[in-house]
């Protein structure tokens, strides 16, 4: 892990990118050149910085996509109401500093940060947010609450999910929801079935083994690739 750092803070436009600085709206981080598409990371719950995810940000920049990571829970008491709003302005703040010129926009998120990922697709005229192409969620929870109104999501944006057969903190409770409250638009939802070699609990995605990039990070680039041929 250590190895990323130097790369990625020459990349990244502020020092915050390597978990400097914890007041942050966003991080942002850049490929070499143009950006061929942008690629806005929600964390998971608790994952108030990316060095989790540091492996994967580096795959997607070296890769010619600029990362928005947004810093949406301000502490592990803040409420779902707050994360949400954090969410919005994180977002709409690191995207605007990111500019106009980074290619399609894709919102992908792991655990929370997928659900907020799916609010965010179908209010992002409301956020005031560029309408994303495509939704990547892994392993989601999805946080409407008592909320239970449909989510109205343009035809245009895709949504693919992934679910983990040993998933026992979320289990496929949140996409099977997210599913229900976005219907009638389709989605797509793929679910791991554990081998002898690896097991598709909810901290797996985490992992950066060659099985973990073939799983999680490969879909994610058949979506950067579909939109933006190389």
């Amino acid at each position: 892990m250590q190895t990323l750092l130097p790369t990625l803070a020459l990349n990244s436009l502020r020092a915050a990118c390597v978990g400097l600085e914890t007041q942050r709206a966003a991080d942002l981080f850049l490929p070499t050149g143009t950006p061929r598409a942008t690629v806005a990371f929600l964390h998971g719950w608790s994952d108030r910085s990316p060095r989790n995810y540091l492996a994967w940000i580096q795959h997607l920049t070296d890769s010619g996509v600029a990362v928005v990571f947004p810093r949406y829970q301000s502490s592990l008491r803040a409420s779902r109401k707050q994360m949400l709003a954090n969410a919005e302005s994180s977002l709409r703040e690191g995207l605007a500093e990111l500019g106009d010129d980074c290619g399609p926009l894709i919102l992908a998120g792991y655990s929370f940060g997928a659900g907020i990922c799916v609010i965010a697709a179908a209010e992002s005229e409301a956020w005031k947010i560029p309408a994303p192409a495509a939704v990547y969620g892994v392993f989601p929870y999805f946080v409407r609450g008592r909320n239970s109104d449909p989510l109205v999501i343009s035809p245009s944006i895709t949504i693919d999910l992934v679910v983990g057969d040993r998933d026992q903190v979320v289990g496929s409770r949140g996409a099977k929801e997210i599913a229900r409250s976005i219907a009638p638009h389709p989605s797509t939802l793929e679910i791991l079935r554990s081998t002898r070699s690896m097991s598709y609990g909810h901290f797996s995605v985490l992992q950066t083994s060659r099985a973990t990039r073939r799983v999680f990070w490969r879909p994610l680039d058949d979506i950067v690739d579909r939109l933006t041929p190389v």
